[in-house]
């Protein structure tokens, strides 16, 4: 009997794509030049979701004056310093090892299906997946331009991809990525630089290396279960 596609859903940053220093600086900067807010450590820790979306409106809070303005402004203002830090160092948004390559054979894959999914803007992931080399076509995707929260995110991925939820495996590095698997009830596979803290965390299946054979061994661990 021919097994069920397995739908791989990945985040992008951190997980597809090293880019965080630069990441980080564009978007902290762009909030505190459009808001006059600075995003201090205190602000971050309250975070209750860390999507692109659900941080301006936890950072400002509900009485914001003209919200969808704002948040528009801020997310201009980040496409253009990405591009404008990139153009100065090329090397500053990449593909991690591999996934290029993992990409490429997931799409011809008879086993497996793919998508995206990310805590990001549109403009601004597509940017960083473009700049680092990623070819998007054809590639099921969603983001916080579409939703607030991390699982709804990932459950839109799957639902443009065409996958029930029970056939679906989420890839990333974060801690809101696992937490946001585990309001959803799937697998979660954890990578990037954050393993020791998602292991800490609870995630089973982590890899050291991310690649096309450590990535198909955890998922056939996945699909037979628990000894």
């Amino acid at each position: 009997m021919q097994k069920a596609r397995t739908l791989i859903i990945f985040d992008v940053d951190g997980t597809l794509i090293d880019a965080t220093e630069i990441d980080n600086d564009c978007f902290d900067r762009a909030f505190q030049e459009t808001t006059g807010v600075n995003l201090t450590a205190s602000i971050w820790s309250r975070f209750k979701e860390v999507t692109a979306q659900a941080i301006v409106h936890q950072a400002l809070g509900d009485t914001w004056p003209d919200m969808i303005s704002t948040v528009g402004r801020i997310k201009d203002s980040f496409l253009e310093k990405l591009r404008s830090g990139h153009a100065l160092n090329p090397a500053s948004i990449r593909a991690f090892a591999d996934t290029i390559d993992l990409v490429s054979f997931l799409r011809e894959s008879p086993e497996f299906s793919m998508a995206i999914a990310t805590g990001c803007w549109r403009e601004t992931a597509h940017f960083k997946l473009k700049a680092a080399g990623f070819d998007l076509s054809g590639i099921p995707f969603a983001c916080a331009s579409d939703c607030y929260s991390r699982a709804e995110i990932i459950s839109l991925a799957a639902k443009r991809a065409g996958m029930p939820m029970e056939q679906t495996v989420y890839v990333g590095d974060g801690i809101w990525d696992f937490r946001a698997t585990q309001q959803l009830g799937i697998p979660f596979v954890g990578v990037g630089r954050n393993i020791e803290a998602l292991r800490q965390a609870g995630a089973e299946s982590t890899l050291d290396a991310f690649n096309a054979d450590t990535l198909s061994h955890v998922l056939e661990k996945i699909r037979r279960g628990p000894p």
